[in-house]
């Protein structure tokens, strides 16, 4: 074999291992887990330029529960705030806002997150953890949900977010 063929097999095998080690490095773990919520004070500003089009602000707290019987999760205090831009007439619902989990200890992760209506009182979306306290701190990961709003204010979620853990 030529030089040539022997240092592009090289380069090549590099590359390879190179991409293993990135694609391991970034892989998380996968966490699936259910919020119950509540609405705990929202505003409605109506936009004026089409009927039923408005702006939503809104703050909701509830509890969260691991779906795979984990500890991580069960039991957490769950708070979001949002801000959605939405037309009752049409059923168009664009978001965007933060979630706030609080472990039994008190220390907290945060989640930003935006999202879409994808069918009568079903929203999904994506979020991206941004930031984590006391032992999450250093936490990062990205996250998909879905929402499915009940009567009188209430929803739940679903989440599964791949996660890398603090170090």
């Amino acid at each position: 074999m030529s030089r040539y063929k022997i240092m592009a097999f090289m380069l090549l095998f590099a590359f390879v291992i190179g991409l293993a080690l990135v694609g391991d490095a970034l892989a998380g773990e996968k966490v699936k887990f259910r919020s119950t919520a509540y609405l705990v004070k929202a505003e409605f500003i109506p936009i004026g330029d089409e009927e039923g089009h408005i702006l939503d602000v809104w703050e909701g707290k509830g509890i969260c529960i691991n779906k795979e019987g984990k500890k991580f999760m069960e039991g957490w205090l769950y708070r979001e705030v949002g801000l959605a831009d939405e037309n009752s007439k049409t059923g168009t619902w664009f978001s965007q806002g933060y979630a706030e989990y609080t472990d039994p200890e008190g220390d907290k992760i945060y989640e930003a997150w935006q999202g879409k209506r994808v069918k009568d009182r079903t929203n999904e979306g994506s979020a991206r953890l941004v930031k984590g306290t006391g032992k999450w701190q250093g936490i990062q990961g990205k996250t998909k949900w879905i929402v499915y709003l009940a009567a009188d204010d209430r929803w739940y979620s679903d989440e599964e977010w791949d996660v890398e853990w603090p170090k």
